[in-house]
Formats: structure tokens, C-alpha cells, sequence
């Protein structure tokens, strides 16, 4: 992810702009996290907030009221020049996507529990689909989206973004391998049609492609869109 932001921006935009084909006129992306000039910091709880530039004493829902402290981490930030909000969940290897559930003491878990049950009515989920296990990062960045957009109007995105044939991994997944888990991961949560479909959007990008881009032109990577 910080090869991503920091090297290759130029490719990484355009990936992501393509990922949104309602975005009216173009959009200039800038990275909040994690980049170079910040030590690769990467931010969470009302730190993410104030990261995209979002007042937490504004907010009409505060995150305090939604989800306890020590929320997700955000791998990537960033801020288009009309004001989107773009959150990016980065996996390199499958089995870093399965989460069984948080490690939050009762009182907090009980508080996640909620806003998931929230989020998953909000997405239209099937009733029955398990979000609290065994894709609970995934689960928990959708209702962060909610929150975002639903709870506080604000207008915001989420990419999950998965880098196929990392070198530097346990176990390296091809970009087809990466297609099959994205839509075994949606068919168990239980995602179909739904009303955020338009700002949630996912990129597999192969990384020997991504190295060997340099001036942001080269082909790069695939684009499946899941949610829609």
C-alpha cells in the first residue's frame, strides 16, 4: 500500500476513479495516508476523522456513539478535490481477510454488535448472513461507510483494494484466485443490490504490474465491482 500511494499515485487514481464512473467531471485524488512525508502513519478512531479533514464536533452521529475505541485501522486515506472521502481496506493474501470477530471487552462488543446489525439492514443484507464471523474487517469497514454517509451525510467511499502475486507474503494469490474469495466473501455476507452499491467498489491489483508501471500509463491490475 505505501508502494501504491507513494510510488505509483498516478496509476492507483486513475484505477480508482474508474471504479466510480458516476463521479461527475474528473477528480483530483490526494493521499492523507500512509505517505512518506508522515511516516507511513496510518490512522483510526476520531484520528481518521480529522485525518480527511472532518470536524468530530460536527458530526450529527458522533463515532463515539457508534463504535467504541480502537476502531479499524485505515490502511489508506485520501481526499478528492471536491471533498469525497475515500477509505481503502488493503489485503495482500487471503487468509489476511478472515477476522472471526473483535477482541473488544463485552460493554464494547456489545456496541459493535449493534452497529453491525445497523449496517447489515442498511446494505439490504440477507437476514441470516453472519456478519460478525468469519469476514468481520470486511463487515465492519461497510458499516463505517454507513456511518459515514448514512449517519453523517458526509460523502464518502470505500475501495478494498487486494494486490494479487505480492512477493513478500505467506501465501500470494493470483488475480483470479482474489476474484473467487471477493465473491465467496459477498455471498456470505450477504450482499446483493443496494443503495451504497455506487460508492463501494473493489480493485485487485497484480503487483509485478504495479512495479513495472513508472509514469502511470502502463496496463495495470483488474477491476471487478462486486457490489453492483
Amino acid at each position: 500500500m505505501r508502494a501504491a500511494v507513494n510510488e505509483h499515485a498516478a496509476s492507483l487514481n486513475g484505477l480508482i476513479a474508474s471504479l466510480f464512473k458516476k463521479w461527475q467531471g474528473p477528480e483530483e485524488i490526494k493521499w492523507l495516508s500512509p505517505i512518506a512525508v508522515d511516516d507511513y502513519a496510518e490512522y483510526f478512531d476520531e484520528s481518521f476523522l480529522e485525518r480527511l479533514g472532518v470536524s468530530p464536533e460536527g458530526l450529527r452521529v458522533p463515532l463515539s456513539d457508534f463504535w467504541p475505541r480502537g476502531g479499524p485501522r485505515w490502511d489508506g486515506l485520501a481526499r478528492t478535490s471536491s471533498g469525497k472521502l475515500i477509505l481503502v481496506e488493503a489485503k495482500a493474501y487471503i487468509e489476511e481477510g478472515v477476522d472471526y470477530a473483535s477482541r473488544a471487552g463485552p460493554t464494547s462488543v456489545e456496541k459493535i454488535n449493534e452497529a453491525l446489525d445497523r449496517a447489515k439492514v442498511a446494505f439490504g443484507a440477507r437476514t441470516e448472513a453472519p456478519w460478525r464471523s468469519p469476514f468481520y474487517q470486511y463487515a465492519n469497514r461497510l458499516a463505517h461507510l454507513y456511518f459515514l454517509r448514512e449517519l453523517n451525510g458526509l460523502n464518502a467511499y470505500m475501495v478494498f483494494l487486494y494486490f494479487a502475486d505480492a512477493p513478500d507474503v505467506p501465501e500470494p494469490c493470483s488475480i483470479e484466485e482474489w476474484r473467487g474469495a471477493v465473491r465467496l466473501m459477498e455471498k456470505i455476507l450477504g450482499l446483493g443490490a443496494h443503495r451504497f452499491r455506487d460508492c463501494v467498489g473493489t480493485l485487485i491489483w497484480s503487483v509485478p504490474d504495479m512495479l513495472a508501471d513508472k509514469d502511470g500509463s502502463a496496463p495495470v491490475g483488474t477491476i471487478a465491482l462486486p457490489n453492483q
